[in-house]
């Protein structure tokens, strides 16, 4: 268990890697910052306070591995800055035009979207719909 959240070692079994305290770092520090969308850079500096050895490199190699192991997902951004966020269950996103905030809000159902989307053949695996805007403080 890494910061409250139980991890099936079987996964990592499975991919044939091991949870490094490297990595168990890099899982604190992205669950400490889970609510902010972080990047690779603001989960570098939080996991060098649990392993002052890891690196840079380390930590973007982490989290394309918790990527392709389906721990966390990159979230949408308006600069292309990557940020992740827990795998979890679909939800919908509000990003700021000014200052570029990610804001999460629970899925409005779209069955009639998605069963047209599967009419036509194509299989749903996962939705995201994203709004834009301006959040209560930048429209001040």
């Amino acid at each position: 268990m890494v910061a409250g959240v139980a991890l099936d070692p079987e996964k990592f079994k499975k991919s044939e890697r091991r949870l490094t305290p490297q990595r168990q770092a890099v899982l604190k520090a992205f669950l400490e910052l889970s609510r902010e969308h972080p990047t690779a850079e603001s989960i570098y500096h939080v996991a060098r306070r649990y392993c002052p050895t890891v690196g840079m490199a380390t930590v973007y190699r982490s989290l394309d591995l918790f990527v392709q192991m389906g721990i966390i997902v990159k979230a949408p951004t308006l600069n292309g800055t990557a940020r992740y966020e827990m795998n979890q269950t679909p939800h919908n996103h509000f990003i700021c035009l000014k200052c570029g905030r990610t804001y999460e809000f629970r899925r409005r159902q779209e069955p009639l979207v998605e069963r047209e989307i599967e009419k036509a053949g194509f299989e749903v695996i996962s939705a995201s719909i994203i709004f834009f805007g301006y959040c209560p403080a930048c429209r001040e």
